[in-house]
């Protein structure tokens, strides 16, 4: 039995690298038979663990929540963890570009969504206030702010080679946190 339940894991979470592969190089669209070529499961496996392309996205945003979270609590402990966060978002864009198409056509209101932006918001607050408490970072910094950054260094993602993109992506963060002035 719990052999079966250590596979069962393991397939939901191949499924989802595969998703992140495969939408990063093919697109949001991409056929699901992909994704299950990609991890090596059967069809039935894919369906066993998510109802739709819809419920995999949305596990893949989880995912990204619980990344985000257990890297706000690693620099919480820093004045500047807010900053910190910023600049170490960098090594997590290649995971989310392959969402930013469904970011974008999702509409905001829609219930599974609220929560995935309450959530975020509540995992970046007390890193932004201590940030704010800290005067590292301006007073009306907000998570929406955050939601805006990361959006400019996703720009930074598209069409390059991986090299190319995390280079840009640093200048990115650079030019955010620094400013362009003199």
């Amino acid at each position: 039995m719990l052999k079966r339940q250590q596979r069962a894991a393991q397939n939901r979470e191949d499924l989802l690298n595969a998703a992140i592969i495969i939408f990063r190089q093919q697109g949001i669209q991409a056929p699901l038979q992909l994704i299950i070529d990609e991890a090596g499961v059967g069809r039935a496996t894919f369906y066993r663990n998510f109802e739709d392309r819809r419920a995999l996205v949305i596990a893949l945003m989880e995912q990204a929540l619980t990344r985000l979270e257990e890297r706000a609590k690693k620099y919480s402990e820093y004045p500047d963890g807010f900053i910190q966060l910023i600049q170490n978002h960098i090594y997590n864009l290649p995971n989310l570009t392959a969402l930013t198409e469904y970011w974008r056509v999702i509409d905001r209101n829609d219930p599974i969504m609220v929560q995935i932006y309450q959530r975020r918001d509540a995992i970046l607050q007390p890193l932004i206030d201590q940030s704010i408490a800290n005067q590292i970072c301006r007073p009306d910094l907000s998570p929406k702010d955050y939601a805006m950054i990361t959006s400019i260094l996703r720009s930074s993602f598209q069409g390059l080679g991986d090299e190319e993109q995390m280079d840009l992506a640093k200048r990115a963060v650079d030019l955010l946190i620094h400013g362009i002035k003199a």
